[in-house]
């Protein structure tokens, strides 16, 4: 049987009380929630390294734009105006 490790960080009330909260919606121990966080975030650290996500991001979001520009231009535009209302905090309809 392999040996297993501990790992503990300190927090403060208020992320510990949030933490639990999260964890039982999850159905989990706080524990089991806290490895399951460790794990995910060392599976993605080997699949791109942050900067690496960073740019996938844009060079899909500028695709995107591009693709919806060229072959539908209304539609580009009502995207664009309603990305800028999402982030200006206001309501806003269903594109399409």
């Amino acid at each position: 049987m392999p040996r297993r490790h501990h790992l503990a960080c300190y927090v403060t009330q208020d992320i510990f009380d949030q933490f639990g909260a999260l964890a039982t919606s999850r159905h989990m121990t706080v524990t089991g929630l806290l490895r399951k966080l460790v794990v995910d975030e060392l599976d993605a650290a080997s699949l791109l390294a942050p900067g690496d996500l960073e740019r996938n991001v844009l060079f899909t979001a500028r695709a995107v734009s591009a693709l919806l520009e060229r072959h539908d231009p209304r539609l580009y535009a009502q995207v664009i105006a309603t990305w800028r209302s999402d982030l200006a905090g206001e309501d806003r309809d269903d594109v399409g």
